[in-house]
């Protein structure tokens, strides 16, 4: 197979992947966009991209032609350059592998064929995944661990050599709207913020302990995550938040909560907590609405009326725990009998009880269709050779057969 690597995770993951594949006899090519890109070259030959964002559509066109490219394998299917490549491999009908944090979190990873989360070749035909039990289960017995220290040096080596390195890439679009200092600062006060709000966020979980059962949840997802741009018709965190507070004043029961968390790679880079002090002020809410940071997920769903979400993965986290979940965008997981229908207005009075059967089909079948038990911050060598085995078709998953319905 003659393979072609995109970006990559932060880190050796495609370095590691590369070797894998060459070893197995497979020709690999990885393309550089910047100079984080290159900090960790790849074992086959590596290709600069210099050009501007125009010019990738035929830079790649010939690359794909010349080096007779037959597989495509790049992290997140939405950044731009991805997008187009992934385009160009429908047209052509060569296998786009997309790969992203597990959609089963923690020891998980995702890798799929055309697509991840509402690109994903499932999402139309998601309820096909809840119809049939698969007849063994899933076997995992890798836990992954702690990540955060090496997610930190990945990130500190991929930017100070994106920022060396930029006079060779001056065209360079990124997905990603900060500057070095902003990337490092961000992750110096993430780790600032995680110590700053353990015992104020311990204390939270004392006082919420008296609201059991009346507190609905709101996970914030990542301010420039691509689930909410591409997977949903919101303009952002903000406008989601504003939705959710204003609609909760006006519909919810005068004794229930709102607890917002922020999320853990967002703590060094933003907060919404001046604009929900602002709409609880406005709206006489200031006694109804809480915002956290370091709450374990696993001690609040006991507590919990329901969650609502754009479309985080933390929407199958609580699902898992049969708690009521209502999706403002686009997830692969919003299929009725799991999720809560009709509007955020309803949910707040009826929110709609999970079907723990349906919710067990559909994690199996993302385990078994979408799922890998690796990390692509430890383990490296384990996550590679399942990817391979995956990507070049020794290692392969199909739904469940539909069972015929007796005739009568």
């Amino acid at each position: 197979m003659n393979i072609l690597l995109l970006q990559g995770p932060l880190g050796p993951f495609f370095q590691v992947l590369s070797h894998q594949l060459q070893q197995a006899s497979h020709q690999v090519c990885k393309v550089h966009f910047n100079g984080g890109d290159a900090a960790w070259p790849c074992a086959g030959d590596n290709v600069s991209f210099t050009g501007t964002p125009q010019s990738w559509n035929g830079f790649i066109r010939r690359l794909i032609k010349q080096r007779k490219i037959d597989t495509v394998i790049c992290y997140g299917d939405c950044r731009f350059y991805h997008k187009v490549v992934s385009r160009l491999c429908r047209q052509k009908n060569i296998p786009f592998w997309a790969m992203e944090e597990g959609y089963l979190r923690p020891d998980f990873i995702t890798l799929e064929c055309g697509g991840v989360n509402a690109f994903s070749p499932y999402y139309p035909q998601r309820d096909r995944l809840v119809e049939s039990p698969w007849p063994t289960p899933y076997q995992s017995n890798l836990v992954v661990g702690p990540t955060f220290t090496r997610r930190a040096w990945y990130a500190t080596r991929y930017h100070v050599s994106k920022a060396l390195l930029r006079w060779r890439y001056p065209h360079n679009s990124n997905h990603r709207p900060w500057s070095l200092y902003q990337e490092a600062r961000g992750w110096v006060m993430g780790g600032v913020t995680k110590w700053q709000h353990k015992l104020p966020d311990h204390r939270l979980m004392k006082t919420l302990t008296r609201y059991r059962g009346r507190i609905f949840f709101v996970p914030l997802q990542v301010t420039e995550d691509f689930q909410i741009r591409e997977h949903s018709d919101l303009s952002g965190v903000e406008e989601m938040v504003a939705q959710v507070i204003s609609s909760f004043a006006q519909h919810a029961h005068s004794s229930d909560i709102l607890l917002f968390k922020h999320h853990p790679m967002d703590r060094g880079y933003v907060s919404y907590r001046a604009q929900i002090d602002r709409l609880c002020k406005v709206l006489g809410l200031q006694d109804r609405v809480f915002y956290g940071f370091e709450l374990p997920l696993p001690a609040l769903y006991p507590l919990l009326k329901g969650v609502v979400t754009i479309n985080s993965t933390v929407g199958l986290s609580a699902l898992l725990h049969e708690v009521p979940t209502f999706c403002m965008g686009r997830a692969l997981y919003d299929i009725e009998g799991l999720t809560s229908r009709g509007s955020l207005a309803r949910f707040w009075h009826h929110p709609a009880p999970v079907c723990p059967e349906r919710f067990e089909r559909l994690r199996q079948s993302l385990l078994h269709l979408t799922q890998l038990n690796a990390s692509f911050y430890r383990h490296l060598s384990h996550g590679a050779a399942l990817v391979a085995r995956r990507v070049t078709g020794e290692e392969t998953a199909r739904l469940p057969a539909r069972k015929l319905k007796a005739s009568a």
